[in-house]
Formats: C-alpha cells, structure tokens, sequence
C-alpha cells in the first residue's frame, strides 16, 4: 500500500510540473523584440511600482519639437523591489535614461533592462 501512494505522489508531482511551464509562459515577453535593445532618454511623467508589472511612462523629445510618451514594463513588484527599486526611485520630472527591448509592433513600449541618471546611477531590472 505504501509503495502505491509513493506512485500516485510520484505521478500528482511530475503532472504539477509539466502544467507549470504553460502557467509560466504567460508570463512571457512575447510582445517585445528580445533580441533587440533600444535607449531612450526623457522625462519621467509617470512611476508606479505597482502588481503585476511595474509601470513607467517616460515623455521622450523627437526631432523637431514633437514629444511621444513612452509606456516602460518592468517585472514583478517583488522582483523590482528586491533589485533595489523604491516607491521614491523615480519622480516625475526627472531625467532619465532607459535601456530595453522594444515591443513588436512599432508603438512606444520598452521591457525594462536598466535606467541610468545624469549623476550615475544605474537601477537594472531582475531578470536579465
């Protein structure tokens, strides 16, 4: 009897696992281009480290005088936070620059890989 219990274990945790990876993946970045990266520089006009994807939407100047507001994700709040990011990491107004990967469609949206200020300092995203 006991050996049979050790199967059904067996099989309930090896079922577990195979059905954890789709559970995952929607969590994925399929929306944006992975193997490409881009940098843009403006100013902050929004900053939420909020579930489920912490949120920055970044107001970036263009050639002749035109502004476009960039929509920034970045992971989880738990895994921002333990990266070292704040409530007060970022205020509107300050300028910053961004580095991601860019979204597949052509619209103003960045995957979070690292932000740099004008004084150095540099906060990268947890999962690269």
């Amino acid at each position: 009897m006991v050996s049979n219990n050790r199967w059904i274990l067996f099989g309930l945790a090896l079922s577990l696992l195979l059905i954890s990876h789709p559970v995952l993946a929607h969590h994925g970045f399929a929306n944006f281009q992975m193997d490409q990266t881009s940098t843009i520089k403006g100013s902050v006009v929004d900053y939420e480290l909020i579930n489920p994807h912490v949120q920055i939407t970044l107001k970036v100047e263009q050639e002749g005088g035109k502004s476009v507001e960039w929509n920034v994700e970045g992971v989880s709040l738990n895994m921002m936070v333990r990266a070292g990011f704040k409530k007060d990491s970022l205020k509107a107004g300050d300028i910053v620059s961004i580095t991601g990967h860019p979204g597949k469609n052509g619209r103003p949206v960045l995957l979070l890989m690292k932000i740099t200020w004008a004084d150095g300092r540099v906060l990268s995203a947890p999962y690269e």
